[in-house]
């Protein structure tokens, strides 16, 4: 079962041919977009998706020669072609959901489908009100929900996420009542949920007074949230651009992109802060945690270092080039409508955050919704924008396999317009057009059919589950038969901070595909033990969603979420893994960060009878390495251990491979491991 969410990766996309078999087109579907031509070894075919329009609307029943295509100034021949029409609108009961987060990745890769991802800035959506900014998430809300609703159709994949998201949550479904519970959710978590900018609460600042100290601090989250958002951005375009060459969408809802510099007045403001002493995760340092969102001072320190001298504008311009090499486009949506500004700087800086929204909009061939209180209207732009497009299909003349950006001019023969269409993309390198090449004809099967395309990367998904150690706690679930075991973990950066060192409430709550509860459960995460597990036991309905919330007693909740995928173990169940160090209690892990003067066990659940078992400790790419792990069972638990000092490991990214077999049935289990 592929618990988390698959790893952003940037990766080329490979020939059409070896995409391997689509699934069926959807009713009344005519397309000639997966017909693949004849492999050309040595070439690199591109597709690119183009809008010519006319009076606002596009032009239907062109034929590709009345299409010319340049690359880098020199024409190309069309070898494929396409005129997809998308309908809007379609009954919730007729929407087919893919059932699991790599189904829905498959079906992008399919041209027929047109992908939207809405993205909301939970930290820059205020709007400015007669007193003080208001939060403007309340206005875009039902707009959101109304689009997936009433505009979206039959061969659309949409996903949701928000700023306080990774890209690793990211799910492409058709089925939107999880995500319109989501979308309406969102002005109460911005309201009420807390988030890893609210750890900056609890730093000083020296002898400054009170309400020059609340300004600064003010700054420096608004600093780290644009940090985060800016992340979660860029790890979403390049998801998006691994899916597929054709157009990808982000429905961007926000008032501000910030392009700050560099603020060195923000340290010159604070002056020195107050020393400090007190006892953070077990040792002598400086800082205290009384009081909810008091946190070290070395920490402190760094981030007011490392945030004050944030330079936004190579982020923003970063994310504009990557957005236009992986063929994403920006719809902008401003929640917070029509502004107007009591001062003349306001009424400036409204200004220049519109521009910087337009731009990002009008040079990724997107739309801006801003100045507008009609969000239903704009909104329904978007999808009219996109009602229809074009797929032209070429292999390059240009042989030179470099790697570097090729750009792409679409323009009409009768008059020689230029039309908005797919601007570049990368060119592969010698290395992996050899490997496509050589990879073709293994790829074909006798009959000249594709063969079926390869079985998702299992190393690639245990990996992924490494990247949530960055958030303020780890959540991981492992399924065994009927039983779902969820460990919730702190992560370092949270221990340092002394972050819940008095304990928290765990609540756990399991949503099926519709949102509604199937279980629940309760834990305690005991202090100073920075790890606990709840088990849930659902039932005959699996979940589809699990999520975490932590409460301790002076603040809000702070939640996480992941979503699940059907368990199917026969034989064994997903591993639970377990850290100790000298005089150091055993632990559970979800965060599966170690560092080398610990140990590691691992247990898989047994779930019916073995003939034989192999374990084996491989690198991140799948090699097997020569350490010999031992592998015995704990009778008590009904698992296989596999129990290991890591001192002999150097730092890097490991593999805990478990083969079980019971006569013709054969399972395997991977279990990621980081060594630091």
């Amino acid at each position: 079962m592929n618990r988390h969410s698959i790893a952003a990766t940037a990766a080329l996309v490979l020939l059409p041919l070896l995409h391997g078999p689509q699934p069926p087109a959807p009713p009344q579907q005519s397309t000639q977009a997966q017909q693949r031509p004849v492999f050309r070894g040595g070439t690199h075919f591109v597709r690119v998706d183009a809008y010519p329009f006319r009076d606002g609307r596009i032009v239907e029943g062109l034929q590709p020669a009345d299409f010319e295509v340049l690359e880098d100034g020199k024409p190309q021949t069309i070898e494929s072609f396409d005129f997809l029409r998308f309908d809007t609108f379609t009954p919730e009961a007729e929407r087919r959901g893919p059932s699991s987060q790599r189904q829905g990745f498959d079906l992008a890769a399919d041209p027929r489908y047109r992908v939207f991802v809405i993205f909301a800035d939970m930290a820059f959506s205020a709007s400015q009100g007669p007193i003080a900014p208001i939060n403007a998430l309340v206005h875009v809300q039902q707009p959101l929900v109304n689009f997936l609703d009433r505009i979206l159709g039959p061969q659309d994949l949409y996903g949701f996420l928000t700023s306080r998201n990774s890209v690793k949550d990211l799910v492409l479904a058709q089925k939107s009542t999880v995500t319109n519970a989501q979308i309406l959710d969102m002005w109460r978590a911005s309201i009420i949920d807390h988030d890893e900018a609210d750890s900056l609460l609890g730093c000083g600042c020296g002898e400054v007074k009170q309400n020059q100290c609340d300004a600064i601090i003010a700054e420096l989250k608004a600093r780290q949230r644009a940090d985060a958002t800016y992340a979660t951005l860029r790890d979403l375009v390049a998801q998006l651009g691994s899916l597929r060459q054709e157009r990808k969408n982000i429905v961007l809802a926000t008032n501000l992109l910030p392009r700050w510099g560099p603020n060195i007045a923000i340290l010159e403001k604070r002056g020195p802060a107050p020393p400090r002493v007190g006892i953070v995760t077990g040792r002598i340092a400086s800082g205290d945690r009384t009081t909810f969102g008091a946190v070290d001072e070395t920490y402190c320190s760094a981030e007011f270092q490392r945030l004050a001298m944030m330079d936004f504008e190579p982020r923003y311009r970063e994310l504009l080039r990557n957005a236009k090499k992986e063929n994403v486009s920006f719809y902008v949506v401003t929640p917070g409508g029509l502004q107007a500004p009591a001062t003349k700087d306001g009424m400036d800086a409204l200004k220049h955050a519109t521009d910087d929204l337009v731009s990002l909009a009008n040079e990724t061939d997107g739309v801006a919704i801003v100045d507008t209180n009609d969000l239903n209207g704009g909104l329904k732009r978007v999808a009219d924008d996109l009602a229809a497009y074009y797929v032209l299909g070429y292999y390059t003349t240009n042989t030179k396999f470099d790697g570097g950006l090729r750009n792409i001019k679409v323009r009409l023969k009768a008059n020689g317009q230029v039309m908005r269409a797919r601007r570049q993309y990368r060119a592969p390198t010698a290395t992996e057009i050899a490997a496509l090449s050589s990879g073709a004809a293994a790829a074909m099967s006798a009959g000249g059919a594709p063969a079926p395309a390869a079985p998702p990367n299992a190393a690639e998904a245990a990996l992924s589950v490494l990247e949530r150690a960055n958030r303020p706690f780890a959540a991981y679930a492992a399924a065994a038969g009927k039983r779902l075991t969820i460990v919730a973990e702190l992560s370092a950066k949270s221990i340092e901070a002394g972050r819940w060192k008095d304990g928290a409430d765990i609540e756990v709550v399991a949503s099926g595909r519709d949102g509604h509860q199937v279980a629940a459960g309760y834990g305690r995460l005991e202090a100073g033990a920075y790890a606990s597990i709840v088990t849930l036991t659902p039932g005959d309905e699996w979940p589809a969603r699990v999520a975490l919330r932590l409460r301790d007693a002076g603040g809000p909740a702070v939640e996480d979420w992941f979503v699940l995928e059907p368990q199917s173990g026969r034989l064994v169940g997903e591993p639970i893994a377990y850290r100790s160090a000298s005089r150091v209690a055993r632990r559970p892990v979800a965060t599966f960060e170690f560092a080398r003067n610990e140990r590691v066990r691992v247990e898989f659940p047994v779930l019916g009878t073995l003939d034989r078992r192999e374990v084996r400790l491989l690198d991140r790419t799948g090699k097997p390495l020569p350490v010999d792990l031992p592998l015995s069972e704990d009778a008590a638990k009904e698992a296989l251990v596999v129990e290991m000092s890591l001192s002999g490991l150097g730092r890097g990214d490991f593999l805990i491979e478990l083969t079980a077999g019971a006569g013709a049935v054969v399972e395997k289990r991977l279990l990621a491991i980081r060594v630091k």
